[in-house]
């Protein structure tokens, strides 16, 4: 099952974790400095030996040939990045049958591995990254140094390539304008703080993306680590501000929510945004407790497929930006009222 399709630890304010690791072919040029014909040579070279993968059946897409909606639906999961998505001759994903791991081919480095889940587990995603990782180890001529450990395109993931990341709900954070004193903290401490699809992202719906900057003198075990007290920190922060809140303002938090429930509900036209702040309005009543009407696993389904392109593919046809906003509501609609529906059946 997809990991946006379940529910994990502290999942009131952790979406998912991913773990991504970096790994570069040895006596070959960084992507940045090769050409379509090297680009290509080194995809077949990786995808021989991930096709061969066991554990998981990893299916090869070539990013050149797709649709640019295509492109934006696989960025929407969190499967590719922007850069992948400009689809140069001979870049590619590898992406599992439950979408828990993708491998991107010739990004910023010849090879990530991405490996999610849902809620917070990055001890389990790292462990499945790994193994991932030292399979290609043993199979491909990997760049690596003594001094230095894995070699990468960028100074700043060199050393174990590591970077771990959460995606998290702050809406009180947010609401009460902490956000940025949280994000400066965290700087300071080695950690970024990025909008909902990563790098060059902005925030929606009160969730942001939090991961480690650091990969050089520092093992994987003490990364992980750190990372996990840090955001333990951010998660006891939160749960705290949103106490105090509903205790202080029930009426109005209240108020707030059951609207934004009527709003996806009735609303035939919603643009993207619209729709994530009310969907987080949706995230914070059921974590309060007081919102019966939706639960969690909808609303993560729902906040994985209602971007744009993710609303384009799933209509099966083109259509004009106001059209999206249609059929954005009528999926926001079909997702909300199939609980209430089947609550009626069982009555």
């Amino acid at each position: 099952m997809s990991w946006y399709l379940e529910a994990g630890n502290d999942s009131d304010i952790v979406l998912s974790s991913r773990i991504r690791l970096a790994r570069n072919l040895k006596d070959m040029p960084f992507p940045n400095k090769m050409n379509d014909e090297t680009r290509k040579k080194a995809l077949d070279l990786i995808s021989e030996k991930l096709l061969k993968y066991s554990k998981n059946n990893l299916m090869r897409m070539d990013i050149a040939p797709l649709p640019q909606t295509d492109r934006r639906a696989l960025i929407e999961k969190h499967l590719i990045s922007e850069d992948l998505a400009k689809g140069l001759e001979g870049q590619g994903v590898f992406i599992s049958k439950d979408e828990n791991i993708s491998v991107m081919v010739n990004e910023e480095d010849h090879i990530r591995i991405q490996v999610m889940a849902p809620g917070f587990a990055l001890e389990n995603t790292y462990k499945e990254a790994e193994e991932l990782a030292v399979y290609l180890e043993k199979e491909l001529p990997v760049a690596f140094s003594e001094k230095y450990g894995f070699l990468t395109a960028y100074p700043s993931n060199t050393g174990t390539g590591l970077r771990a990341s959460v995606m998290v709900h702050l809406p009180v954070v947010t609401s009460i304008g902490r956000m940025q004193k949280l994000t400066d903290s965290l700087s300071k401490a080695g950690y970024t703080v990025r909008g909902v699809y990563g790098e060059k992202s902005q925030p929606a719906g009160n969730i942001y993306q939090i991961s480690n900057t650091i990969t050089l003198g520092i093992s994987e075990s003490r990364t992980l680590q750190n990372f996990a007290k840090m955001i333990n920190e951010v998660i006891t922060l939160e749960r705290k501000l949103r106490k105090d809140y509903y205790e202080k303002s029930k009426d109005k938090l209240e108020d707030k929510v059951y609207r934004s429930l009527g709003e996806l509900t009735y609303a035939r036209m919603l643009p993207a945004g619209e729709a994530m702040n009310r969907l987080s309005d949706l995230r914070l009543g059921v974590a309060c407790g007081f919102m019966k009407d939706v639960d969690e696993l909808q609303l993560m389904l729902l906040l994985n497929s209602i971007g744009d392109a993710s609303v384009q593919k799933s209509s099966g046809e083109v259509l004009l930006p106001k059209d999206i906003d249609t059929k954005r509501a009528e999926l926001v609609r079909e997702v909300l009222l199939k609980k209430e529906e089947k609550k009626n059946d069982n009555e």
